[in-house]
């Protein structure tokens, strides 16, 4: 599998270059609503009913400690030794093997405000793990300072994998989770994973850790088949030594973004997209702001972004039959989203 990545000094220059995050508007557990030009919310149907599946699931929160690495002072924090990830885990009731989807949180974001998304993945069928970041999630002081930590980042999605897939890491309550699984007569977690189908996702900070984890040459992680990135960060053209994005088209992207999202101008994403070999996707989110739709709080966009991000996960890491003409047929919702392609 290759050296697990560790740092990611590039990712910084990520953001200092392409998102200049005003801080105070870009922390992505912002409670505003939009709506979609007046528009009525349009119900597109729960994902996985559309995939004809509606998988039972349980979701558990463990804690995972990487010693490994140290954990930087915040703006209000002290330094620590370690990386402790409190991560919530969704898994669909069977014996799988199920594809295992990382999804990674924004800046003042937090696993537990994207409950009604990482449930409908976890209905249609995939393993859902969601870490809370050190420093930059909703419950550390002064998190909306440690927006540069994301160059760690990148490195936590890959220890969460070590953990889950059982190739390393100590997590505290994994084995209570394996034990329970099936009333402790099934798999462990790591057996109900395939190991060969893994997505990873993240919104905001969490679009640029996936940007890290999935096409920066620091912090590749050679697990990771697809991406999808939710209003998220933009790629500059050069970065400085240590590491280099490659958008070379060695895994499927999706890019989703709102056109009038106040955090991170539209142009950024569509820039990437610009610049990003095939296979890429983009959705945009017509009248879409930065973080409602994918939160809990209910905007027009929520059933349109739960199914269009399961299907792509089907078209890409589910291996179901006739999901990728389903993905493109769902990700075109008149006045709520249109869809570009380069193909493969």
């Amino acid at each position: 599998m290759g050296q697990r990545p560790r740092s990611m000094t590039a990712l910084s220059m990520v953001v200092v270059l392409g998102l200049a995050l005003a801080v105070s508007v870009a922390a992505c557990g912002s409670t505003s609503s939009s709506t979609a030009s007046g528009d009525t919310p349009v119900t597109t149907g729960d994902p996985s009913i559309a995939a004809g599946r509606a998988y039972p699931f349980t979701r558990t929160t463990v804690t995972l400690v990487d010693p490994t690495r140290p954990t930087e002072a915040g703006t209000k924090t002290p330094e620590h030794p370690g990386r402790t990830l409190v991560t919530d885990v969704y898994v669909p009731e069977g014996p799988g093997p199920f594809p295992l989807v990382l999804f990674a949180h924004g800046l003042g974001g937090n696993p537990n405000k994207v409950v009604g998304l990482l449930s409908a993945w976890a209905k249609a069928g995939y393993v859902v793990a969601a870490p809370a970041f050190p420093v930059t999630n909703d419950t550390v002081p002064g998190q909306d300072g440690n927006w540069r930590n994301v160059a760690a980042q990148p490195g936590d999605v890959s220890f969460v994998l070590d953990t889950l897939l059982g190739t390393g890491g100590d997590a505290v309550g994994l084995s209570t989770l394996d034990a329970n699984l099936g009333d402790g007569n099934g798999p462990r977690l790591s057996e109900r994973v395939d190991h060969d189908r893994i997505g990873v996702s993240g919104h905001s900070l969490g679009g640029a850790t996936t940007y890290g984890v999935a096409f920066n040459t620091c912090c590749r992680d050679p697990r990771v088949k697809s991406a999808e990135v939710l209003s998220g960060g933009e790629l500059p053209v050069g970065v400085p030594p240590g590491g280099e994005f490659q958008m070379d088209g060695h895994l499927p992207l999706l890019i989703m973004h709102g056109e009038k999202d106040g955090s991170f101008n539209y142009h950024l994403p569509t820039d990437v997209y610009a610049s990003a070999k095939p296979p890429v996707w983009f959705v945009t989110l017509v009248g879409g702001s930065h973080s409602p739709p994918y939160e809990d709080e209910p905007s027009p966009w929520d059933d349109a972004v739960m199914t269009i991000t399961a299907d792509f996960w089907d078209a890409t890491i589910g291996n179901v039959p006739a999901a990728m003409a389903r993905f493109e047929a769902d990700a075109v919702v008149p006045n709520l989203t249109t869809l570009q392609h380069k193909p493969g």
